[in-house]
């Protein structure tokens, strides 16, 4: 009897432990592909920064000739690699789930580096959207698992610590190189190296115990174990043990009940918080984006304003878990939200640049911080049963908001800042005041059934 109980192994870090080499090395993969990823995201600034031209028939020396009436299509540059990441996230997850992380995560990546090469080869400006919307279709290639509970929460602060690195590099690399077709080489050169440094890492072995691939498990556990100092005694028993309890974890496909995304919508209650979440995914992808690639708006140094901008990110990503700790996950969602409205109105009457820049920055770490509890918020409150169908639909409804950010600094020029402030600011008051209806999930155990997601908040005050 007690050896069975010394031979239970629920999860995968019961073998491997919850960190040690291997995690450290997958880890500082995900934080250098997430800094890889802000430069290559966030340097749309740089590809299409503002100049002054006069619209005339005289001869101007821009590239692919974007200025005038043309100068929508540098906004549709970034729109279609944002366009890219959503065919991604049906294409790629898809498969991933099929064939395995890894074969997915390396094919998306290949694709990635072949198509910044593309964009800074391109003859003309439709060969550079389209190159940038595989760009983004690579862009979004999933991470392997590979920490357990108690470490999750780090991995996220890393990946965005990671993205701040990248995010406050990157316009140093602008100055230096002041041409977007050097910038795309730059971009390129750490996407090599991290391709190269995949090809050394291992499939998820959860994906191949999942998948009854049990053998192949073995290998990569076994080597887990090696790196992380670990014993390989009765492993082959422990690994059969642990399929079983992986292969059988969700009753759900046991009992043959199959959900979609409208499921989503079937109960009063889960409809409130879909509709509430997929408004929220919006505003914030919009007012993020249209705040990160619109910094020279505010006036002052450009590269000075966006390295700040990008640092305003740091204080999100390390206090806001904190925050979350003390403070319930609606009341917070609802001040960060007011913060951004707030802010965002009060760049209006600032007739100072600095006092415009002070604003916008403060608007900066509003946003960041309630997209930072937005996506812990939703993973809370929906159910096991279609938690990844939530997410994975609340993301995809988001795009809306990322597609449309680039076109922020044209709707700037059309109309005035004034405008698209007071467009900001009110569609995040209506964030802040619809997120009170959401219900409160700080202490509470997470729904798993469509059931329990619906009672959520009856008991909130």
């Amino acid at each position: 009897m007690e050896a069975n109980k010394k031979l239970q192994v629920k999860h995968i870090t019961d073998l491997i432990g919850e960190w040690g080499k291997w995690q450290f090395l997958l880890s500082a993969y995900v934080f250098l592909m997430s800094a890889a990823a802000a430069f290559i995201n966030m340097g749309y600034s740089f590809h299409a920064k503002g100049v002054d031209y006069w619209c005339s028939d005289v001869p101007h020396n821009q590239s692919f000739d974007l200025v005038c009436e043309r100068t929508n299509y540098a906004s549709l540059t970034q729109s279609f690699f944002m366009l890219g990441y959503v065919a991604s996230g049906f294409v790629i997850s898809y498969y991933s789930d099929k064939y395995g992380r890894r074969p997915m995560i390396y094919l998306s990546y290949s694709i990635e580096v072949l198509a910044i090469i593309s964009c800074a080869f391109s003859y003309n400006i439709y060969q550079y959207i389209i190159s940038r919307f595989l760009v983004g279709f690579g862009h979004s290639g999933g991470v392997l698992e590979c920490c357990g509970p108690k470490h999750r929460a780090d991995i996220v602060i890393l990946t965005g610590v990671g993205w701040v690195l990248g995010y406050v590099l990157l316009p140093g690399f602008a100055y230096w190189l002041q041409d977007f077709r050097y910038m795309q080489f730059m971009s390129a050169i750490p996407m090599i190296i991290m391709l190269i440094w995949f090809y050394y890492l291992y499939e998820s072995p959860r994906w191949q115990l999942a998948n009854g691939r049990v053998d192949e498990a073995e290998i990569t556990i076994r080597k887990a174990l090696q790196m992380n100092g670990k014993s390989t005694d009765n492993l082959t028993e422990k690994i059969a043990q642990l399929a079983k309890n992986i292969q059988g974890a969700p009753g759900i496909i046991k009992s043959g009940k199959t959900y979609n995304m409208f499921d989503l919508l079937k109960t009063p209650n889960l409809r409130k918080y879909s509709l509430i979440l997929w408004y929220s995914w919006i505003i914030n992808a919009l007012v993020y984006y249209g705040i990160s690639f619109n910094m020279s708006d505010f006036g002052g140094n450009f590269y000075i304003t966006f390295v700040l901008a990008g640092l305003m990110e740091l204080p999100s990503q390390l206090f806001t878990p904190l925050f979350l700790k003390f403070i319930g996950r609606r009341k917070l969602y609802a001040i960060f939200m007011a913060i951004v409205a707030l802010s965002s109105v009060a760049v209006i009457p600032s007739q100072k640049p600095w006092l415009r820049v002070l604003f916008a920055l403060i608007s900066k770490y509003g946003i960041s911080s309630s997209w930072n509890i937005l996506v812990i918020y939703a993973a809370e409150i929906y159910p096991t049963v279609i938690r990844n169908i939530g997410m994975g639909t609340a993301s995809v409804v988001g795009r809306i908001g990322s597609v449309s950010a680039p076109f922020m600094g044209n709707l700037t020029i059309h109309t005035s800042l004034t405008f698209v402030m007071i467009f900001y600011g009110i569609v995040t008051a209506v964030g802040a005041i619809l997120g009170l209806y959401l219900p409160e999930t700080k202490d509470k155990e997470i729904p798993d059934t469509l059931e329990e997601a619906e009672n959520l908040g009856k008991n909130d005050n």
